[in-house]
């Protein structure tokens, strides 16, 4: 872009591009703006006259940037990070905020944390809203912009990015109330000899690491410690292994906040054996943050506190 291009230039076409490098989605791009598609395509249509370059082409999985648009993702996108850290401490009123905030967390965090968040965010910002993504939860995400917060379990952390601490967790049998080894006493060491059902969505493989050397700690690898061996059964969710406990003589090594959320009559809860040491779940969000992202980072701590 040379000065001529840049005096000429509407900033306002930047947010465009940033969120379409982000979403590459004139759809999504639109949500996370606020703004129409028809509005996004028309701003990418003057992005494109201003610089003499497509940046987007359209394939069969959305827009993708061309060579010119990954060239400038980067910079725009860390200029305009750099722009709402400047002024985002005293420019953020939650109360009349639209803001779209976009965080990563897995159904565990829907279950324990969320329905005690909502509440404090729909009072506190009722013109925001805030969109869950399970997918795709990487640091890359992260420095682009396309997650504000990630949540989970991490055992190494990059400089550029902060960790907010906001509970710990530990794990708990589950089985049925009329489970045959409960008639001869809650023998807690023979729990982990009982056929069980183990959990293993996607991010529970084991020393996964996430994009941009972010690692993450697996939930169901760190609650089981040195309980039980393998699974007869395993499913990718919590909802089917309750099911199955329920309906079946295998037992369940959950963790103790989700366990105590779901547990419904017919279930019961056994301390373990050799429980493993608590472990600490929190937020991860780009260093630096101001403004929005700490608002909201309050609000999870007040949430946390309760739980």
């Amino acid at each position: 872009m040379n000065d001529v291009h840049f005096k000429s230039l509407d900033l306002n076409l930047l947010r465009v591009f940033e969120a379409l490098y982000a979403e590459r989605s004139a759809t999504l791009a639109g949500t996370r703006l606020g703004l129409s598609q028809s509005a996004v395509s028309h701003g990418l249509g003057r992005l494109r006259q201003a610089l003499g370059d497509e940046l987007f082409l359209r394939d069969a999985t959305g827009l993708q940037p061309t060579p010119r648009a990954v060239a400038l993702g980067p910079a725009i996108s860390d200029a305009m990070k750099a722009l709402e850290i400047a002024i985002g401490a005293s420019a953020f009123d939650a109360s009349r905020s639209d803001r779209h905030f976009v965080v990563g967390a897995t159904a565990y965090i829907c279950t324990v944390l969320l329905p005690a968040v909502m509440p404090r965010f729909m009072s506190g910002a009722p013109h925001a809203r805030l969109r869950v993504r399970a997918e795709n939860l990487s640091a890359e995400e992260l420095d682009r912009g396309r997650l504000d917060v990630i949540f989970g379990a991490f055992e190494d952390l990059p400089p550029r990015f902060a960790f907010e601490p906001l509970f710990s967790e530990t794990g708990v049998w589950v089985l049925r109330e009329d489970h045959p080894a409960l008639r001869r006493g809650r023998d807690v060491a023979a729990l982990a000899g009982l056929p069980q059902v183990l959990i293993a969505p996607d991010e529970a493989v084991p020393g996964a690491r996430v994009a941009s050397g972010l690692k993450r700690q697996s939930l169901w690898e760190a609650i089981r410690g040195t309980e039980g061996g393998e699974g007869v059964l395993t499913v990718p969710d919590t909802y089917s292994a309750l099911v199955m406990v329920r309906r079946t003589d295998l037992v369940a090594l959950l963790p103790r906040r989700l366990a105590e959320v779901v547990l419904d009559r017919g279930l019961t809860m056994i301390e373990p054996a050799h429980a493993a040491p608590p472990f600490q779940v929190g937020a991860v969000t780009r260093a630096g943050e101001q403004g929005a992202i700490p608002w909201l980072l309050g609000l999870m701590r007040e949430a946390a506190a309760g739980l």
